[in-house]
């Protein structure tokens, strides 16, 4: 398969992201989710080890949506001034020209974009950011996206304005990635914060941020699938698997914009179960998810109601979004609240606090990027 012809730019945001909520996916299951993104306003970013691969067949498969792949190289070292791409600088040299462009090339053959192997960025590393920026502006490829996986810590005052001071000395597409554990008030509004700065940066490997985050001014985002896709941790010694899991598959619940496993579903609605009208239930209740085997429909499930969000954002202005999205979000709230007395048990629903922040959040009038 040949490489893909470069693509035009709508200023620095690439046109094939731009103002789109990608999916974020382990790439051992993106034959879940590749039928059921909108190709006009989603995509897929498969991650992990072994991304690449996938996207090479889900393009000889006529897979034509916007593909990004993250191979979560910040998830297995950090970076440091002397190596901010470790998976390249720690390895052994190529015999000729940069390692980096080497991988870049790589990956803009068979994906509309290519994301930076940066490794994470933990509290204070201010050497390692700059040499991973400059290194990204040598390279000089608009088609190259500067990924940046910072600790949440990189979110509070002080520290975000010179993050966005760093980011803009890099002329091309760039993309966060938020680590750790922030405290959800504290990453709304450092995520806010950061957007303000730098309008038309992406959000990657997200929650609600990921609406939260173009309803305020990102160029593109990408919502987690799955809650290890909605984070990413620092790195970490590989450990075994606890052996245990779900036995049911989490559901998006729309009304009150959160997930539950399919059996929490059924118990709490006991026979009270409302009817989904997404493309994938069409009329059927939510309270059908109850084992492991309906994983395919409940992720058809999750997918059809995310993609009826993103048709939602798109279609406010781009000025009045962050004002629309908070007041999604506090409806969402009291759902919540109407549910719980609905359905009298203890515990009811619990509103997340990605969600409470969210709607809890000012509205501010979102930054214009580019294009």
């Amino acid at each position: 398969m040949t490489a893909r012809a470069p693509l035009p730019l709508s200023g620095t945001v690439p046109a094939a992201v731009a103002d789109r909520v990608l999916l974020q996916v382990g790439h051992r299951r993106a034959a879940r989710y590749r039928g059921r993104v909108d190709t006009s306003s989603s995509g897929l970013v498969l991650t992990g080890d072994g991304a690449l691969t996938k996207a090479v067949q889900l393009r000889e498969d006529g897979f034509d949506a916007a593909l990004l792949v993250d191979e979560g190289c910040y998830r297995v070292a950090a970076a440091s001034e002397e190596a901010p791409f470790p998976s390249l600088d720690n390895g052994p040299a190529p015999l000729f020209g940069d390692p980096l462009e080497h991988l870049m090339l790589a990956h803009l053959a068979f994906a509309d974009l290519a994301l930076t192997p940066t490794g994470y960025l933990h509290t204070g590393a201010t050497g390692a950011l700059q040499a991973a920026a400059a290194r990204v502006t040598r390279l000089g490829d608009p088609r190259v996206v500067f990924a940046v996986p910072v600790d949440a810590s990189w979110l509070h005052p002080g520290p975000v304005e010179y993050l966005a001071e760093v980011l803009h000395r890099v002329a091309g597409p760039k993309a966060v990635l938020v680590g750790g554990r922030p405290d959800a008030r504290g990453g709304a509004a450092g995520l806010a914060r950061l957007l303000e700065l730098v309008p038309g940066v992406g959000v990657l490997r997200t929650g609600l941020g990921a609406f939260g985050g173009l309803a305020r001014g990102a160029g593109f985002t990408a919502f987690g699938v799955d809650g290890s896709m909605r984070h990413t941790m620092p790195p970490s010694p590989a450990q075994a698997g606890s052996g245990g899991g779900p036995g049911s598959p989490a559901v998006l619940f729309p009304e009150l914009m959160d997930f539950f496993l399919g059996l929490t579903l059924a118990k709490r609605f006991d026979d009270e179960a409302p009817a989904c009208s997404c493309e994938e239930c069409q009329g059927e209740r939510l309270d059908r998810f109850t084992s492991m085997a309906q994983q395919i429909p409940a992720a058809g499930h999750n997918t059809s109601s995310l993609m009826v969000w993103v048709r939602q954002l798109r279609a406010v202005d781009a000025a009045d979004r962050a004002a629309w999205w908070r007041q999604q979000c506090r409806q969402a709230l009291d759902s919540s609240a109407v549910w719980n007395a609905r359905i009298q048990q203890l515990p009811g629903f619990t509103a997340s606090p990605d969600l409470s922040a969210w709607a809890e959040l000012p509205a501010r009038r979102a930054a214009q990027h580019a294009g």
